[in-house]
């Protein structure tokens, strides 16, 4: 039933991270896995509720709450300066607000993606901004969060673009639909491939 590369690759990257947690043992990695349950148990939910021929969009949109309120708790964890913790703490109150004003106006819910995308995407600036001045940086190779981070931005920072045409722009052409969904399934590839390498890879490091 499960015939995809691309969910495959989602659930190795699971079973992966699952295989490495006493190695990982820094309060961020918890949410990571947690991050990477709740992104393979929706999509297996969705494609067994496709099988029945029911819609799955209403669990997507209540799983974009946790994906992006866990992001925050990861970089909330891997961030040390105390503006970077307010900044966080603000900019995901305002993604939560206007997430559940969704819930009342209908058409909010589609940009609640972009601003999600957006949102997740300043917290990893935040972090890198911080490795940059941290011992960390002389060997970045060798630390997850940076690896987590790259896959990350990967993911987030294109698909900024794609839900910019896909729900403001809003494409015209099923053909032009379809192009964009098959650049989002191989930066899924990308995505998982960069978590997978840096799981196996990094060095066990202290945060």
């Amino acid at each position: 039933m499960f015939n995809s590369y691309f969910y495959f690759l989602e659930v190795l990257s699971l079973l992966v991270a699952i295989f490495y947690i006493k190695k990982y043992k820094e309060s961020y990695y918890t949410y990571f896995v947690a991050y990477l349950s709740a992104l393979v148990f929706i999509e297996t939910l969705g494609v067994v509720l496709r099988q029945y021929g029911v819609l799955s969009a209403p669990y997507y949109n209540i799983y974009t709450f946790f994906e992006y309120n866990l992001i925050a708790i990861i970089y909330y964890k891997l961030t040390k300066e105390e503006k970077s913790h307010k900044l966080i703490f603000y900019l995901i109150g305002i993604f939560n607000v206007f997430y559940f004003t969704g819930f009342y106006y209908q058409d909010l819910q589609d940009y609640s993606y972009l601003l999600g995308a957006i949102t997740v995407c300043v917290f990893m600036i935040f972090y890198l901004k911080e490795l940059l001045k941290s011992d960390s940086i002389l060997i970045f190779q060798k630390h997850l969060p940076f690896w987590i981070t790259v896959a990350f931005l990967i993911y987030y920072l294109t698909t900024v673009p794609f839900y910019l045409v896909l729900y403001v722009i809003k494409i015209g052409t099923r053909e032009e639909s379809q192009s964009l969904f098959l650049v989002q399934k191989i930066l899924v590839v990308v995505t998982n491939l960069c978590y997978i390498y840096g799981l196996i890879w990094s060095s066990k490091q202290k945060n």
